[in-house]
């Protein structure tokens, strides 16, 4: 998960994951930490809130290590059966929707001590939340090549892409990277929706907690506002939206297909070992006091 990259709630508890896989030596055991620092940024805690996220991520943490690690090695496995392929675009996207069920699961454990921090925000920190968020969009946009075009966005996608592809498979010959520029090209750049789908979910978390700032509802309230926002975040209600968001997964895990089907024998292995690092240091970690 991500270091903690994405909105205030699922982006929160999803980062646990992420870090646990792409820094675990480094990452996890200074999660706490990293959490609390991210939430700061974002919203300036007081001194009585930054010791209710400290308490409130330490319960978290240990439930994590004790209960999803060992999860996420399931997860893994079903990746590693992935890479052994040959896969199907339905092995990827099925990959993807155990990836989200797993990040739903961190997220409802954790709604209810989100649930007693926007209790406490005070509109100054929304509108900071706010801003930042703006900021971000404005990276993001620039990253994606939003303003520039199609050619421009898929440039963007294609670096994007070969970034993670040799991150598993290894470095990728000429050929492969010619290759792999004429699979994304031939493809919707995907760039778009997903910048419309973040401010979607940006737009409905800032109402949420405004509705929270402004109408101080009890816990139980605040609680379903939460589980209702965690069960919509994932998926656009509009249907063409919804329609459109489907289409663009399906069409990145045919390309993950395509990626597996021209690497070689030694790029596979270079995958499979990637992992059995994960898994062995998922393990270890979930063994740790």
């Amino acid at each position: 998960m991500q270091r903690f990259a994405r909105h205030l709630i699922l982006a929160l508890f999803a980062g646990l994951f992420l870090q646990a896989c792409s820094v675990v030596r480094l990452g996890y055991g200074n999660a706490d930490s990293l959490a609390r620092w991210w939430i700061d940024q974002y919203l300036d805690l007081s001194p009585e809130q930054d010791a209710l996220v400290r308490e409130r991520l330490a319960g978290l943490l240990a439930w994590h290590r004790k209960t999803q690690l060992p999860d996420y090695v399931t997860l893994l496995r079903q990746g590693k059966a992935l890479a052994a392929g040959p896969p199907t675009a339905g092995d990827a996207l099925a990959l993807g929707d155990s990836i989200i069920r797993r990040v739903q699961v961190l997220a409802e454990q954790a709604t209810p001590d989100v649930a007693d921090l926007l209790a406490t925000l005070s509109p100054a920190q929304i509108d900071r939340l706010a801003a930042r968020f703006a900021d971000k969009n404005v990276e993001f946009a620039k990253e994606a090549r939003l303003a520039e075009g199609t050619a421009a966005q898929h440039a963007a996608r294609y670096k994007r892409q070969l970034e993670r592809a040799e991150y598993w498979f290894g470095d990728f010959s000429g050929e492969q990277e010619a290759a792999l520029r004429r699979m994304v090209e031939a493809r919707d750049p995907g760039a778009q929706i997903w910048y419309e789908e973040r401010l979607r979910r940006q737009r409905e978390l800032l109402d949420l907690m405004r509705q929270v700032q402004r109408e101080r509802p009890p816990r139980e309230r605040i609680v379903a506002l939460l589980r209702d926002y965690i069960a919509r975040f994932d998926l656009p209600a509009d249907p063409a939206r919804l329609a459109r968001v489907r289409a663009v997964r399906r069409d990145t895990a045919e390309l993950t297909v395509a990626i597996h089907a021209m690497m070689g024998p030694a790029q596979r292995a270079h995958a499979l070992q990637k992992f059995d690092d994960l898994m062995h240091d998922l393990t270890e970690l979930a063994k740790a006091d």
